[in-house]
């Protein structure tokens, strides 16, 4: 990763970047917090490990300038003496952990490895379908044979289907169906996802769907496939050459984690922290503060009030009988999507606008 170290102490600055640049991150210092502040409006970094108390600007506000011109850096406190409550504001302001002085390499490391773990699981929540090659995934469905075209008149099956349901004005099935005919063609895509994981769907041309039964049910349909697929840990793949319709369906699967309310959590799950807090209470069921702690979990008790707080602020846990900790029927639900999306390859849902 590419580092961002900030210290005014020389002698600490220079022996954390050289642990670093031991474990092969690319590293940049910073002698003061002013410095730190120019370098991030013209470089960016994986993460930044920040001093709190710092001549010329503080951690603090290092952080702040960060949210506003590099959001997805992610940051880490470096605290002294005295200054554990400080860090646990900063982690509220948007730090995703902090590490004491002097410097325990294994417990840096560790933090490091939660830094990433959190990049990574923040890509994979808000990752751009466009970023993912359409044809990458048919290829390798295809080679699965895991490959299903649903295609109208206008459309060509891609190479390596396993199965062409086609779409016509007259319907002969068990593979054409008329558009009147959405449920039979419905139970057949079912039939063919029962028996595969991680199975794709590639639709086109629908345009004979959109005049029988209309736009808003053609994108409804489109949500039900896509969400058969991600309970697959599959892909719909959809061809649209109306810009305004794909718009529409893009916004539609945009917005369906936060309609239901479960964005917040599934933002407060990408922390690898708070995610290992709520599989063990969500396997165990209720759990007391000392049970958590006895994980190991995190390095201090501190850390610990900090995450567990977050999850009751986010509606992930909420205190139970005798003050024991237990997942919401929210946190639930947003469990198990964590879950299902950390073992997909690619989104439920990609969209070509040719």
């Amino acid at each position: 990763m590419k580092l961002l170290v900030a210290d005014d102490d020389p002698t600490l600055r220079e022996e954390l970047a050289g642990l670093l640049r031991e474990d092969e991150h690319e590293v940049i210092t910073a002698a003061d917090g002013g410095e730190a502040l120019r370098i991030v409006e013209r470089e960016s970094f994986d993460a930044a490990l920040l001093d709190l108390r710092m001549p010329k600007a503080t951690g603090l506000e290092v952080l702040h300038r960060l949210r506003v011109v590099r959001p997805d850096t992610a940051v880490v406190m470096i605290t002294g003496e005295g200054t554990i409550d400080a860090a646990v504001e900063a982690m509220k302001g948007g730090a995703i952990d902090f590490v004491e002085k002097p410097y325990e390499i294994e417990a840096l490391r560790r933090t490091l490895q939660n830094v990433e773990e959190e990049r990574k699981a923040r890509a994979l929540l808000g990752a751009s379908r466009s970023e993912t090659s359409i044809a990458s995934v048919l290829s390798e469905a295809a080679g699965r044979k895991a490959l299903l075209a649903v295609i109208g008149p206008g459309a060509k099956p891609p190479t390596g289907a396993s199965q062409v349901l086609r779409i016509e004005a007259e319907g002969h099935p068990p593979n054409v169906f008329a558009p009147s005919q959405l449920y039979h063609l419905n139970a057949a895509i079912e039939k063919h996802l029962a028996g595969l994981d991680r199975a794709v769907i590639y639709a086109a041309d629908l345009s004979l769907l959109e005049r029988v039964h209309g736009r808003e049910d053609l994108r409804a349909w489109v949500r039900h496939m896509s969400g058969k697929c991600a309970s697959k840990g599959g892909t719909l793949v959809l061809e649209s050459p109306d810009p305004e319709l794909a718009s529409e369906i893009g916004g539609d699967a945009e917005a369906g984690p936060a309609s239901e309310g479960l964005q917040g959590m599934l933002e407060s799950l990408a922390n690898p922290i708070r995610r290992a807090v709520v599989g063990f209470v969500f396997t165990s069921g209720p759990v007391a503060y000392s049970g958590i702690l006895k994980k190991n979990f995190v390095d201090s008790s501190s850390k610990l009030s900090f995450h567990l707080q977050k999850l009751q602020v986010d509606g992930l846990l909420t205190k139970a009988d005798a003050g024991r900790y237990a997942v919401t029927e929210s946190g639930q639900r947003a469990w198990h999507l964590i879950r299902a999306l950390s073992e997909r390859k690619h989104p439920s849902l990609l969209i070509s606008k040719t």
